[in-house]
């Protein structure tokens, strides 16, 4: 075995009733479909292609794809693709992880800030709070409950908080189309522009010190706002790596976008850079995601049940009259989706090798998150979080996508469970520069949580 392949196998291995009534009569026990995604599409997955050993040649043979896929080590990842032009694709598909990633860092910010400044206000806080709320709001998509707050903040000679108010004020009541390029503009500590390779820090942290109004101490805090900026900085150098590939981006974008942007959806077929080590399976996962992402939810399954692996592992699963996901079902399914992966790969290689099995991993996790966000998009949360906690307990090892991550952070942030919210941000501070400025509000809302919380009663 080449020396480059021993290396990548090491890799892998160390990822890797009582009423008295008669009882009913018994049923015939139904079948068991061992198939959950059609055969036709399994064997053109990612995973099953990798099988083959040139096709995978590439990949083990350049440690930029095992620190990104398999460490989500991104300033690691990001040196060795930039020493190597050849790996556009490499370079492309890190600045889409990483705008992913802000993103989701920018709603837990949004929300922490919701939580604590707006439901858990105190006399104590700084009026200068109110900006800091009405920028999380207009990143929730609340623009109606920012307008005000932008308004008085932008009157109330707060400098540079006011200023910037001001911008966000002015880009909502024009009815500008994305993106807000008048508040990019001034954002603080911001670059200018990042070009493909890069990973600039986001500097000037804190980016405000207020004052108590009670004891007058000092009170730091970020501008969440800031972490949407570095997002689409990074979304603009994956396209400038990768020339052509807007709508592969914008489409591998869609899922993650804030409430308030638009996301993008187009039926694309991705190079196998794009998908190696995702829990997408094809291009049309992809598309599938975006069309849910689009607020088509249930409908979006029959759309792709056809051409995308997930959404034909999850459709019997969708009520679409309902518009409810059953969790067990999807749950089943996306183990037999594991099964099929692995067995297919066995197949292919001609017996069996150590890399089947985490490649089988993330398509069982990609069959889970698929499910969830329809369960989000149709409004069926108690489904969306059932299906949220088990993908979560799959994000494991090259499982652990950073952007998925945090938007478990996001949620726990808008359910005051502080904790672990705290710890996942924590995790990701150094591999993503500067998404500590979420870390502001979350610290300021797990202090307040834990103040309020009665002696001997533990907090979330």
């Amino acid at each position: 075995m080449p020396q480059s392949a021993r290396w990548w196998a090491s890799i892998l291995l160390l990822t890797c009733g009582c009423g008295g009534q008669p009882p009913d009569p018994p049923q015939p026990a139904a079948e068991v479909d061992p198939v959950s995604i059609p055969g036709t599409m399994v064997g053109s997955t990612w995973p099953v292609s990798m099988a083959d050993d040139q096709a995978r040649a590439p990949f083990e043979s350049h440690p930029g794809w095992a620190m990104l896929v398999m460490q989500r080590d991104y300033p690691g990842a990001l040196e060795a693709f930039s020493a190597d032009p050849a790996l556009a694709t490499g370079q492309a598909r890190l600045h889409i992880e990483l705008a992913a990633a802000y993103r989701q860092a920018a709603i837990l910010g949004a929300r922490a800030t919701e939580q604590v400044y707006g439901n858990n206000r105190r006399e104590e806080d700084p009026p200068e709070v109110d900006c800091l709320l009405g920028f999380g709001r207009v990143l929730l998509d609340q623009g109606g409950e920012a307008t005000p707050l932008l308004r008085s903040c932008s009157a109330a000679g707060y400098g540079a908080l006011s200023e910037h108010a001001a911008s966000w004020l002015a880009w909502l009541e024009s009815g500008a189309a994305w993106p807000p390029e008048a508040p990019l503009a001034d954002m603080p500590g911001l670059p200018a522009q990042l070009a493909p390779g890069e990973l600039p820090e986001l500097g000037g942290l804190p980016h405000y010190t207020l004052t108590d109004l009670v004891e007058g101490l000092a009170v730091q805090a970020g501008n969440p706002t800031v972490l949407l900026g570095m997002a689409l900085l990074h979304q603009g150098a994956a396209y400038a790596a990768l020339p052509g590939s807007e709508r592969q981006v914008d489409t591998l974008m869609a899922p993650w976008s804030l409430p308030i942007e638009p996301a993008g959806f187009y039926e694309v077929e991705l190079p196998p850079g794009l998908l190696f080590g995702s829990p997408l399976l094809l291009g049309a996962d992809a598309s599938f995601l975006a069309d849910v992402a689009r607020d088509q939810g249930v409908a979006a399954v029959g759309a792709w049940k056809d051409r995308s692996p997930h959404a034909a592992a999850i459709a019997p699963c969708v009520d679409s009259a309902a518009g409810t996901v059953d969790v067990a079902c999807v749950l089943e399914r996306a183990d037999r989706s594991f099964d099929q992966l692995r067995g297919a790969m066995e197949i292919h290689s001609g017996g069996e090798a150590g890399f089947h099995r985490p490649f089988a991993e993330l398509g069982r996790l990609g069959v889970v998150r698929c499910a969830e966000a329809v369960a989000a998009a149709a409004g069926d949360h108690e489904a969306m979080g059932l299906l949220r906690l088990n993908a979560l307990d799959f994000s494991t090892g090259s499982s652990a996508e950073p952007a998925y991550l945090l938007s478990i952070a996001g949620w726990d942030a808008g359910n005051r469970n502080t904790s672990r919210a705290t710890e996942t941000l924590h995790a990701q501070v150094g591999h993503i520069p500067g998404v500590e400025v979420a870390r502001f509000p979350l610290d300021a809302l797990h202090v307040r949580l834990s103040r309020e919380s009665a002696p001997g009663v533990p907090m979330h």
